[in-house]
């Protein structure tokens, strides 16, 4: 997998990238996340060159978040891993700020493998906070992320409901939290809140 670089960068608000790439888009001071459906930057992957000058207008960039979902094939996820990286890496070396995003699953440690020991991560617990099945996978997986990558600081997007950031938080790292908007529309400047 490739590699990222630890990064120290505290976003003052967060875009997502399909709104970050319109036309009219001029608020440059945020960072570009990528926790949307899928089928909404895939063209990044295809052709990341195209987008590369107006990205770097921006604060800096989220790690992509290509679906690895609990229930897909072990080859779909590691593919979207890699895809992850490999675009997160690539952006590190053109000189943007990139935030690494975590995700951890039982028994896919490579999804860990290749982001940086202590380092601002990025994780998002959009559409995973709601069910009490899905918030106790979540809420375990965040404390195995941490656990492994010692973060210096979180970006957190999602709801901050219910205590999923709550184990971070007793070790004293800070999280920045940025409400999710749920499936529908995604606000393009929501602030962090500790």
């Amino acid at each position: 997998m490739p590699m990222l670089t630890p990064v120290e960068a505290h976003p003052t608000a967060l875009v997502p990238f399909s709104v970050a790439m319109h036309e009219r888009w001029c608020d440059f001071d945020c960072f570009v996340h990528f926790y949307e459906d899928d089928f909404r930057f895939e063209r990044v992957w295809n052709d990341p060159h195209k987008y590369l000058s107006k990205l770097s207008k921006f604060e800096g960039v989220i790690m992509p978040d290509f679906s690895t979902c609990i229930d897909f094939p072990r080859p779909l996820k590691m593919w979207n891993c890699y895809r992850n990286k490999t675009l997160g890496a690539w952006w590190q070396e053109q000189g943007l700020a990139v935030i690494p995003n975590a995700r951890h699953q039982p028994g896919c440690d490579w999804l860990i493998e290749g982001l940086p020991r202590e380092s601002v991560i990025a994780i998002c617990g959009r559409a995973l906070v709601k069910d009490v099945a899905e918030r106790r996978r979540f809420v375990r997986d965040v404390r195995a992320t941490v656990d492994m990558l010692c973060p210096t600081a979180i970006v957190y997007y999602g709801s901050d409901l219910y205590g999923v950031m709550d184990y971070p938080r007793s070790l004293g790292i800070p999280v920045w939290a940025y409400p999710g908007c749920g499936r529908g529309a995604l606000d393009g400047g929501k602030r962090g809140q500790r």
